[in-house]
């Protein structure tokens, strides 16, 4: 019997043992777990502020574009009003709200831009989904003639036919986006 005892005391203390094992294992594990959990968390905070960094450098690219495209495309010369990223109530409902990339009104004309740095059909259709209710948000201006613009660093051809189709300018990256700012005075003093 005491055999008995000694083999039960034994396999007591070789469970309390495991037992205690597994539950370190368990805590670092949990442990393990909640830092990668964080890291995560972490890494995805870092990817939105990526993201939203690109957008803002899409929309600065393409902002500086759009006046000279309502003059020279556009034939507005006299403007009412040009902002970048325009926030916006809705007329009637006030917990209504839009952020416009950027409006551009004037002499009867209204040019609404949405700017995406990687274009992709779903921001396409809620673009064209937005234009029927531009109305609703601008009502002083719901008399002017729409040039809506869709604007990215580049755009598929697929996209452009999209785009085309639903009556968007499409407008991506090309020969005139920057232009040198001092050419005239840095040519004469080379010259």
């Amino acid at each position: 019997m005491e055999a008995v005892e000694e083999r039960v005391d034994s396999l007591e203390k070789i469970f309390a043992q495991f037992m205690t094992r597994s539950e370190r294992n368990s805590a670092d594990h949990k442990a393990r777990m909640d830092q990668f959990e964080r890291e995560a968390r972490q890494h995805t905070l870092e990817m939105a502020h990526i993201a939203e960094r690109f957008g803002r450098f899409a929309e600065d690219i393409v902002a500086p574009n759009i006046p000279r495209l309502a003059r020279e495309v556009f034939g507005i010369t006299e403007l009412q009003f040009s902002a970048q990223r325009v926030e916006k109530r809705h007329a009637r409902n006030s917990a209504r709200f839009r952020e416009f990339d950027m409006i551009l009104a004037g002499q009867g004309k209204l040019i609404v831009v949405e700017t995406k740095a990687t274009p992709r059909l779903k921001y396409i259709e809620d673009f064209a989904e937005m234009l029927k209710e531009l109305p609703e948000y601008f009502p002083e201006w719901k008399s002017h003639a729409v040039i809506p613009i869709f604007a990215s660093m580049a755009i598929s051809p697929d996209f452009v036919k999209r785009l085309t189709r639903l009556r968007i300018y499409a407008l991506a990256l090309g020969d005139r986006t920057m232009e040198l700012l001092n050419l005239g005075e840095v040519s004469a003093k080379r010259n």
